[in-house]
């Protein structure tokens, strides 16, 4: 972190705003009662920034978070965050003792992690916390809910490790009319019942993501594990949405601006051209920051309080727009890519909109080279690996 004033920097940006995301949390806390929160802050928290989100997150007393790689929890050990954290994707064997150096919990679906962290722990002469990842339905990582018996035998007989979780992953909870939510749920109960039969007793059950937390109260079990709704937008357009407010607002200033001719084309491939004489302002952001290049000539940016459209391709480090209709756009101005802003709100599920793709893809695609601005308490803060203009 670093006081530089953001001028010595490119003219994008990216505030993070993390009383919203404490508001959030006060969201959730009031739809979920006495169930516990994991946080899901994986993939730098959805592009927020791990640390200062997993920062904020501890201070407003978060349950656990949840990470998808060893790398990402030994991030947030170094930077001082000492809550309770899972890996959720796993780890390679080789990476055991670093799991349990740092104190996290790691999910535990194959025979050598198991063998591996048992023996970390052998030499290390503490005891590992494991949850086990069970697969019900999704497909991808997890023990099939059929092979438990066996596992939860190698798990048992497995020295210095201490099974305080089980969990899996909904594949349809966005649809809260599929029958396979409970399909799933059901078989994970079972799956938990087996667990104990072979003397584990995994206190900790969840299976809840955002989806579940909105539309499927039978999934919260001990905890429950909100990623979209943290960084404010509810996952499904219908159902009990929450009054959650987004965490991250993109901008980016105009660099150019210029009067083009009717007929005249803007970008690679000439797919866009003037109908009559336009005017056209560059942004500097593109592809490379985050920004889908799908988005061109589909989406819009707020810019003086009104919508100006994406025009031609999105480059990698631009972004053309038609502000015809706003003559009084001047440079320097600052567009709002992404977030709220004088006219509303450019939400990332309109974003993902233009581009064909899905919010979570926006969100955890905003790219490094952005420098993160922290709002928090009325106090603004430049937090970034690019916070040193020299390189440093």
């Amino acid at each position: 972190m670093t006081g530089l004033p953001l001028e010595q920097h490119r003219p994008t940006w990216a505030e993070i705003d993390l009383d919203a995301l404490a508001h959030n949390v006060r969201v959730l806390r009031g739809r979920l009662g006495v169930t516990r929160i994991m946080a899901v802050i994986k993939a730098n928290a959805y592009g927020h920034g791990a640390v200062p989100v997993a920062r904020r997150l501890s201070r407003e007393g978060i349950d656990w978070l949840a990470v998808a790689l060893p790398e990402e929890g030994i991030e947030i050990r170094r930077a001082g965050v000492e809550t309770p954290t899972l890996v959720m994707g796993g780890f390679a064997p080789a990476q055991a003792d670093l799991v349990l150096e740092h104190g996290l919990t790691a999910a535990v679906f194959r025979r050598d992690q198991v063998e591996a962290l048992s023996a970390a722990a052998a030499r290390h002469g503490r005891t590992a916390e494991v949850h086990v990842k069970i697969d019900t339905g999704m497909g991808r990582l997890g023990v099939p809910a059929r092979e438990l018996g066996g596992f939860a035998d190698l798990l048992s007989s497995a020295a210095g490790l201490d099974v305080t979780g089980a969990f899996s992953h909904l594949a349809a909870a966005d649809d809260p009319e599929d029958p396979f939510t409970a399909t799933q749920v059901a078989l994970l109960l079972r799956s938990v019942a087996a667990l104990k039969e072979r003397g584990l007793r995994p206190e900790l059950v969840h299976v809840a993501n955002s989806p579940a937390v909105v539309d499927h109260r039978s999934t919260w079990m001990t905890l429950v594990r909100p990623g979209l709704l943290l960084y404010g937008y509810n996952p499904v357009t219908r159902g009990h949405l929450l009054p959650v407010r987004p965490v991250m607002a993109v901008r980016s200033r105009v660099i150019d601006l210029r009067e083009v001719a009717a007929g005249s084309s803007v970008g690679y491939g000439r797919t866009w051209r003037a109908k009559e004489p336009a005017r056209i302002a560059t942004l500097a952001i593109g592809y490379a920051d985050g920004l889908p290049r799908a988005a061109g000539n589909r989406g819009h940016v707020l810019l003086r309080g009104r919508r100006a459209p994406m025009v031609g391709r999105i480059s990698m480090d631009l972004t053309t727009l038609d502000v015809t209709a706003i003559p009084e756009a001047a440079l320097d101005d600052v567009a709002t890519v992404l977030g709220p802003a004088e006219g509303g709100l450019i939400g990332a599920d309109a974003v993902a909109n233009a581009a064909g793709t899905i919010p979570w893809e926006i969100l955890a695609r905003i790219g490094g080279r952005v420098p993160r601005l922290l709002l928090e308490g009325g106090n603004t803060v430049l937090s970034s690996r690019f916070s040193d203009p020299a390189g440093g």
